[in-house]
């Protein structure tokens, strides 16, 4: 009695009452009730589980950080800490996985354990962020019902996960995996067959972080962890059509003749778009075909067994829609030496995953890793296969999604199939980046068509061993487009088809406001190089020079092709040999592969070349001490128009001439402006002009082009040459008619003599161009001069004009020859 009053005082005085005594005690056990919901301890399998920082660490004898009740195991699962970090995986008391054994990788780290015996019978990991497949694979054959799984993620594990990936985690009792996303965080601890759940597992996002910070887990828990039920509703598994159902006859499939011993026939058709099913006929029979076992979308697959030729089983795989996971499945149960026959009708490539991929390549395909969009294929393969089989063809579909050419064959397949050492060649190739420029720019009609559009586009070898080790191909070159983007093409393409040439040596000097300039280049492998923005083009071509001589500031020579041009099939050819020539002549500044007077009745040797006052241009190779001494830092007084138009490097203060053709190496489209002066242009670029279309032409007399045997050349020349007289001139001059032939009588040189008031005295001259159908309007001066005279191709003839002015060669004029005078003009006799 005595204790329970003093008892009963001690509580009034500190309580207050009973009362309060109560709802101390209510509080209390509510805090512990809410603790122990917090931990959690769940109620599937009795378990407990604490966050890391809430442990006291270096509790001895415990390897995972806590100490558990009799018939619970302990664990502690620590995540990666971004992609330095691996993660800890403890089990039992036993380390498995921790940074100091250095043993985890990127993706999901798991260890799985025998649930009779608590033994650890494996670890793996598995690389998510590239493919669940292995992941697929591992758990379908080697994780049986029941198996205890403890996984940690490190680095990314959700890229490759899919949703196949994902259930299996739902089949060991997660149901956390679905919210894992990139770079998240995530533990499980779970069980095969584990209803979903039912797992102890955490999931950590990384919000606005690069990674999710780690999550670190001890606890204990008890066997069986929950509910165990059926794993199959989780898992992918290999899918055929069922009972093989017969089609219809096609006597040897097809063939006029059957197959011979230990040989059965085959015909693949892959149908028309999306309207028609694919066929596929076996021995004489089709087995797959519109409403017979399941033909359509996808791949559609017959296994025949090896040795008694019949069918095994037929199934179809929609990876258009689904992923590949069954197709994978599929093809790896195969058995040695099945035979394989696919055909893939509508598109098969949306969700077709490497690793299948890699499988029909174990098959013997060499072209399935090409198929993309809508494309469609058919192959015949088998397991085991030694290299590549013969039996198989791909087609592609447009750039903009455009159906292929249907794919059908028959043929006779071998029980076992040769395998070949080279891959066949696939009837075509695709360009993707040619692809993806068609499909991002407009207006490309020829260079985009769907005939051209997987065009590879290379460089060509040289094979003119004359022009071997010739400098003229470690010459940069620079492209200067002008607004037609499709003569821009024409010359891109015209270039890389120079034999020698090399790619890396080419640039394209776009102006910034056409970016797809650039692209385009890169689709050649040339270099690019932005300039900035022009009004006109003799601003931009001023700007290319400029960066092209910076950007080869070692170079002694550079080649310029301007806008619109298209260029001969020797262009380099061309230049190369009369390089030879430009570097052993300080009197010449360059070569002109276009000749001013190259028309189709005034030009015609393609073995001649001409040394001449005027800088042509259009396409043209320039020495560096040229630019220094005559352009650099004056680009706008020399050169304010376009090169045609005779640049100041024609001066007085010029010395030194320019190589041209006789018969032009390029060709330059005709002229459209608004520019008034229409005669000039007309005259320059839209009358018929010859240009060279051979390859393998060699210059002759290239010695004699040099600057102390040229001349020497040219009388010895007009010596030889026959005069045409005035009378045979008179109709010409005087605008009756123009001049069609030469004399029958002058077999090879022929020259006409006329007279000058002076050395700028060009009238006469320039009737006599007319007359001979060469460059002449009026106002400007004639083309293609040298010392006075003029050298052209005519009636197949080599001519020479010849003017009093030029003292030189005017000498050759016999005494009693009367040469042609002004008088002449208004004859009218």
């Amino acid at each position: 009695m005595y204790v329970y009053r003093k008892l009963r005082r001690s509580l009034l005085r500190r309580f207050g009452g009973h009362r309060k005594l109560v709802i101390c005690m209510f509080v209390l056990m509510l805090c512990l009730a809410l603790y122990y919901y917090r931990s959690p301890v769940l109620q599937a399998g009795m378990r407990q589980v604490w966050d890391g920082s809430m442990l006291l660490k270096n509790i001895t004898g415990t390897s995972c950080g806590v100490r558990c009740p009799a018939g619970q195991i302990a664990f502690m699962i620590k995540t990666g800490t971004g992609m330095n970090v691996g993660p800890t995986i403890c089990f039992n008391n036993k380390i498995v996985f921790s940074p100091d054994l250095q043993n985890a990788a990127r993706g999901i780290n798991a260890v799985f354990i025998d649930p009779d015996t608590l033994e650890v019978k494996d670890q793996q990991t598995f690389d998510t962020y590239l493919d669940v497949y292995p992941l697929l694979r591992y758990v379908r054959e080697k994780v049986p019902r029941n198996t205890l799984v403890l996984a940690a993620s490190y680095d990314e594990v959700s890229e490759g996960l899919k949703d196949d990936g994902r259930n299996v985690f739902i089949a060991m009792g997660s149901r956390l995996i679905s919210e894992v996303h990139f770079r998240d965080a995530f533990m499980m601890v779970g069980q095969m067959g584990l209803r979903p759940g039912h797992a102890i597992e955490f999931h950590k996002s990384r919000e606005a972080s690069a990674f999710a910070k780690s999550i670190e887990k001890h606890g204990c828990f008890g066997l069986p962890m929950g509910p165990i039920g059926d794993t199959e509703e989780y898992l992918p598994s290999v899918q055929t059509v069922g009972a093989i159902q017969p089609g219809k006859e096609l006597r040897n499939c097809g063939m006029a003749s059957g197959c011979g011993d230990g040989t059965f026939s085959v015909m693949v058709d892959t149908g028309d778009s999306d309207k028609i099913a694919p066929k596929i006929c076996v021995g004489g029979k089709i087995i797959v075909d519109k409403q017979v076992n399941d033909a359509g979308r996808g791949f559609n697959m017959v296994v025949i067994d090896h040795v008694s030729f019949k069918v095994k089983s037929i199934s179809r795989f929609d990876t258009y829609s689904k992923d590949s996971l069954n197709l994978e499945f599929f093809l790896d149960k195969l058995e040695p030496e099945d035979i394989v026959i696919a055909v893939v009708n509508d598109d098969g490539s949306r969700k077709l995953s490497l690793h299948a991929k890699e499988l029909f390549n174990q098959l013997g395909s060499s072209m399935v890793q090409n198929l993309k969009f809508r494309d469609i294929w058919y192959f015949v393969g088998q397991r085991g296969i030694k290299g590549f089989t013969a039996h198989e063809k791909i087609s592609y579909a447009g750039y903009d999604g455009e159906w292929p050419k249907t794919l059908h064959n028959a043929f006779c397949v071998n029980r076992k199939l040769e395998g070949l050492k080279v891959a066949p060649d696939p009837g075509g190739y695709r360009n993707e980046g040619r692809r993806a420029f068609c499909k991002k720019y407009d207006g490309y009609a020829d260079f985009c068509d769907a005939s051209k559009i997987d065009k590879t586009i290379s460089p060509v070898a040289l094979v003119d061993k004359s022009l071997f080790n010739n400098p003229v191909f470690d010459v940069p070159i620079i492209i200067i487009p002008g607004m037609d983007h499709n003569a821009l093409v024409r010359t891109l393409e015209t270039t890389i088809m120079q034999p020698g040439v090399h790619p890396s040596l080419v640039t394209v000097m776009w102006d910034e406001k056409t970016v797809e300039h650039a692209e385009l280049a890169d689709l050649f492998n040339y270099n690019n190089h932005s300039l900035s923005g022009s009004l006109n083009y003799i601003d931009q071509m001023q700007k290319a020079l400029t960066a092209g001589w910076e950007l080869h500031s070692e170079s002694k020579y550079m080649i310029v092709l301007e806008e619109e041009i298209v260029l001969a099939p020797d262009f380099l050819s061309f230049l190369g040999q009369s390089l030879v020539v430009v570097d052993s002549d300080a009197t010449l500044l360059g070569v002109s592969a276009w000749n001013y007077n190259g028309y189709d009745t005034t030009s015609g040797d393609r073995t001649l070349a001409y040394r001449v006052e005027e800088f042509p241009g259009l396409g043209f190779l320039l020495k560096r001490s040229v630019y220094d001494t005559y352009m650099k830092n004056r680009l706008s007084i020399c050169c304010v128009g376009r090169v045609w138009e005779d640049w100041g490097l024609a001066g007085d203060d010029v010395v030194g001439e320019i190589l041209i053709p006789d018969v032009s190496r390029i060709y330059r489209q005709p002229y459209q402006t608004w520019n008034t002066d229409e005669d000039y242009l007309t005259e320059l670029f839209n009358k018929p002009r010859l240009t060279n279309i051979e390859a393998g032409m060699n210059l002759k007399g290239l010695s004699r082009l040099m600057d102390s045997s040229y001349d020497s050349l040219l009388h010895k020349t007009i010596e030889s040459a026959g005069i045409i007289t005035v009378d045979k001139l008179k109709k010409c001059i005087t605008g009756k008619e123009q001049l069609l032939y030469v004399p029958a009588e002058i077999k090879s040189v022929f020259a006409v003599y006329f007279e000058q008031s002076g050395p700028q005295d060009y009238s006469l001259l320039n009737q006599l161009c007319h007359c001979f159908g060469l460059y002449s309007v009026k106002g400007k001066r004639p083309r293609n001069l040298h010392k006075g005279i003029i050298r052209f191709y005519f009636d197949r003839r080599e001519g020479i004009l010849i003017g009093s002015s030029s003292q030189e060669f005017y000498r050759h004029k016999p005494a009693d020859h009367q040469a042609l005078k002004i008088q002449d003009m208004n004859h009218k006799g």
